[in-house]
């Protein structure tokens, strides 16, 4: 012991990063005058710090001995006596300890007194490991590599990999922009140099020659050294390149949440041990080592064959039995980057220890394997929700004496028409309903009467029960509080739903969780039915039990097409719905969004007006919980627009060369009109770019929807005629598709079919570059400006369409009298430059016919026929001086 030590604690790097970094730690030590352990300088290097060195170092006194007896943050039992520190361990056989260096007092800014002690040596347990025939043992966690590089090797080695290190950070800042194999590369060589620099030093060096175990372990220590130093650069990258995989396969795994162990077959003897698998597999997530998260593994493995790090006997798990549970427990376990993590593990180990890399490579096959069967739909989810109940029929024996309980018959009614709307039947629900399904032959048959004719005073009383039991109503609940409404919505049966609408159910019942079928069609991804239960009235802004909306639900587990009809429904109707409204937790739908990182949801919520700044419980935003770089960014473009926006006031017309006006009666009656007023630069700029982002995806209905337009394929609902259109979302394609019938909706503001954004692109632009031929025929039948001209390059919709080849919609152009041929663009081109360009002579003929000026020249003097010999089209070269003889 050294026992002059001294030194600055206020340069202490732990005691720095616990101040910084674990502010709130720090602080409710002082407060509560707890005693804060900080080992001295050069005892723990800078990139080996975790959250747990933290709690291992912070004393709490006992209430009997406070002088003396202490237990850790961690759960460990510390002893002070003649200045020397003592855990005390049940994993290990001797307790560890350590000398106190010094004592400091320290006082906060509020007056409170804390005590600091500089100790000689970290408070960390050692692992036992697993020791060889030559007494070398294996490392299995971050310390044990920290410890064998710090007493095996010279002082200087740790600081220059950790200049390495800082080093790769630097020049590589822009790591998430590579390719993975890059990335590989790249940390590889960075292992490598830091290998040759331990290797070289003497002290090292002479004992890897003579003892290949240790040399084993030197390469493992060295790179679980750089993977934590490097951790948080290097999973961002990972989980940037995975980011599509993750998000998909979030979308699986939250939609099978409810999934319980019998789904799967899994003996009933495992569940007392699933809590604590479950926990062990989810600080995956918190490891920054390969072996850390590897060991996550064992020990998930380990708990459920009922192991312990030090048994010597174990109970032998079955191939068949490891694979569900693992199964299970990736599913339960709540990560959000399964992928990321898997992809790191596999990838991005490098050492070749033969035992370690066997045991290594069985765990994470094991786990991939999971990952897999999850993946690749090879799970189906339960058929029931988990708080379901079983809806068969209750036994009856016929020759038991016990008479039924008064609520059997009811009981069997309900579970009928729960079935029956599960599996949508719908004329067997409404029989039922309608007191059709249970008549006086299949009462009788429930009943325990004496004989079918029997006027008994039993019998008589058994019928009387029976009238007011047996038949249910759409109000009716079972001890869950399900109604039959709430089945219907659960496994999207909408034409039962709309029955059951029409019969009077009230959409907004909740069951004991406080949710309503809304919210189980929102959490199930049922559109239709979530349509039809927003236009009777659901109400969208309602929570459950937890806080949640149906937005948040939809949102959680990636429905798409949802989320969508819940926020054009309430646009259309102008509702007063709250998009940023908070569940228990204090999330936004936009918090599930970024954590799960469903990117198109991200960026429609935040068209719609969610709020990026919102903070959780946690004090988390959005931005904090995104899933990867891409969704931060995304975000962080958002704010900027937002700022962008609010300090820039610019009259529309500045942005729009043609002016925005209500819809087309009005454009002709009252001449141009200039939007309301009220209406900002932001939220029509957004308008525009959905409708044209609408058209380039080929979403021809929504397009419409946002112009004012009707397709003439919504003409025919739900078997009689009318006028008004499905919702935007709607996918009938004929009178005979019953999924349409959501009512009349229209846009409150449509805008003009010539509405432009910055670079004058209009509707019919887009249409034409991308074949959209219906939407095409719609703008023209409207009065869109079939000459129309783009700002930047000059060119119209025929230019588009001639140059993307499509030639259905270059002759729709054709066939309008006011379309011009012999329109230049800014490289002068006409359509038929381009038609030759493109050496298609179907596109050709048809422009030809229409007898286009073939002699003008573009910018580069050349003619269409000049390009056709250029390209040395022979086709369009003979086609055209046809042409040119017929004249």
């Amino acid at each position: 012991m050294e026992t002059n030590y001294d030194e600055d604690l206020s340069e202490n790097v732990f005691f720095k990063v616990l101040q910084k970094d674990y502010n709130d730690l720090f602080r409710k030590a002082t407060e509560n005058g707890w005693i804060i352990c900080v080992p001295r300088i050069g005892s723990l290097p800078r990139y080996a710090l975790t959250s747990n060195d933290f709690y291992s170092h912070i004393l709490v006194p006992s209430k009997e001995f406070p002088e003396t007896q202490f237990h850790t943050l961690s759960d460990k039992e510390v002893t002070i006596n003649n200045r020397v520190v003592t855990v005390e361990s049940k994993t290990i056989s001797e307790p560890f300890s350590t000398h106190i260096l010094f004592e400091e007092t320290y006082y906060t800014e509020h007056l409170l007194r804390y005590k600091v002690l500089c100790i000689e040596f970290p408070l960390q347990e050692r692992s036992i490991g697993i020791k060889n025939e030559s007494g070398i043992k294996f490392i299995n966690t971050l310390h044990d590599c920290v410890d064998l590089l710090w007493s095996e090797s010279s002082k200087g080695v740790l600081e220059k990999m950790d200049d390495l290190i800082q080093t790769f950070l630097l020049v590589n800042s822009k790591l998430e922009q590579k390719p993975l194999q890059i990335q590989k590369d790249l940390v590889g060589g960075l292992y490598t140099r830091c290998l040759q620099i331990a290797l070289k030093d003497s002290r090292l060096k002479e004992k890897t020659n003579m003892n290949r175990y240790l040399l084993d372990n030197v390469k493992v220590s060295v790179e679980s050294y750089i993977h934590h130093g490097i951790h948080r650069k290097l999973m961002q990258a990972i989980t940037e390149c995975t980011a599509f995989e993750d998000a998909s396969f979030n979308k699986t795994v939250r939609n099978l949440s409810d999934i319980q162990l019998r789904d799967l077959d899994i003996n009933p003897q495992f569940e007392p041990v699933i809590q604590k698998a479950r926990s062990e597999l989810a600080k995956v997530k918190s490891c920054t080592t390969v072996i850390g998260k590897v060991g996550c593994l064992r020990k998930t493995i380990n708990a459920i064959s009922k192991q312990d790090s030090i048994s010597i006997k174990s109970s032998v798990l079955a191939a068949d039995e490891l694979l569900p549970l693992l199964v299970f427990l990736v599913i339960k376990s709540g990560l959000a980057n399964w992928i990321a993590n898997l992809t790191y593990m596999k990838e991005f180990c490098f050492f070749s220890s033969a035992y370690q890399a066997n045991q290594y490579n069985f765990l994470i096959t094991s786990l991939e394997a999971a990952v897999t069967h999850i993946k690749n739909d090879l799970l189906i989810g339960p058929s029931d929700p988990e708080s379901q109940i079983n809806y068969n029929r209750l036994p009856y024996n016929e020759n038991s004496k016990v008479t039924p309980y008064k609520n059997d018959y009811t009981s069997q009614a309900l579970s009928t028409l729960f079935e029956m709307a599960r599996i949508g039947n719908e004329i067997e629900v409404k029989n039922i309903l309608m007191n059709k399904e249970f008549d006086n032959n299949n009462t009788l048959q429930l009943l325990n009467l004496c004989h079918p004719l029997c006027t008994c005073d039993k019998c008589e009383q058994e019928l009387s029960k029976s009238k007011c039991n047996v038949v249910p109503t759409v109000e009716s609940c079972d001890d869950r509080g399900f109604t039959v409404l709430h089945v219907a919505a659960m496994f999207g049966q909408f034409h039962v739903v709309d029955l059951l609408l029409s019969m009077g159910a009230q959409p907004n019942k909740t069951d004991y969780k406080g949710s309503t079928a809304f919210h189980y069609a929102c959490e199930r991804g049922h559109q239709s039915a979530v349509l039809l239960l927003m236009n009777d009235g659901a109400a969208i802004n309602q929570q459950d039990n937890d806080g949640n909306t149906g937005l948040h639900l939809a949102v959680g587990n990636g429905h798409e097409t949802c989320v969508k009809a819940i926020l054009y429904f309430t646009e259309r109707i102008d509702s007063n719905f709250d998009i940023n409204s908070t569940n228990n937790l204090g999330n936004t739908a936009l918090h599930y969004a970024a954590r799960w990182g469903y990117s198109n949801i991200v960026t429609l919520l935040l068209e719609y007006g969610a709020d990026p700044n919102i903070e959780s419980k946690q004090k988390l935003t959005p931005l904090a919980c995104a899933h990867s770089i891409h969704i931060s960014n995304i975000l962080t473009n958002h704010r900027r627009m937002e700022t962008l926006n609010t300090s820039t006031k610019t009259n529309s017309e500045e942005i729009f060369s043609f002016p925005i006006v209500r819809n087309t009666e009005e454009k002709c009656q009252n001449g141009i009109k200039e939007h309301e007023s009220e209406q900002t630069l932001f939220e029509v700029n957004k308008k525009v770019e959905r409708v044209l982002r609408a058209i380039t995806y080929g979403d021809e209905r929504l397009a419409c929807f946002y112009l004012g337009l009707e397709p003439s394929t919504h003409e025919i609902r739900y078997g009689f005629h009318s006028e008004t259109p499905c919702h935007p979302l709607c996918s009938c394609k004929s009178k005979d598709d019953l999924d349409n019938s959501f009512g009349e909706l229209k846009v409150s503001d449509p805008l003009s079919v010539d509405v432009r954004n910055s670079e004058g692109v209009t509707p019919l632009h887009v249409s034409s570059i991308y074949g959209r031929l219906g939407l095409v025929k719609l703008l023209l039948e409207a009065g869109a400006n079939v000459n129309s001209q783009t700002k930047t390059t000059n060119m119209t919709p025929l230019h588009l369409a001639s140059q993307n080849q499509q030639t259905d919609v270059v002759d729709l152009l054709l066939k309008t009298k006011k379309c011009d041929l012999n329109i230049q663009d800014k490289l002068g081109n006409t359509a038929l430059h381009y038609a030759c360009e493109t050496n298609n002579s179907k596109l050709l003929v048809l422009l030809l016919n229409n007898l286009p000026n073939i002699t003008l020249m573009n910018k580069s003097s050349k003619t269409p026929l000049d390009l056709a010999k250029d390209l040395m089209s022979f086709s369009i070269i003979k086609l055209l001086n046809v042409h040119i003889s017929k004249i």
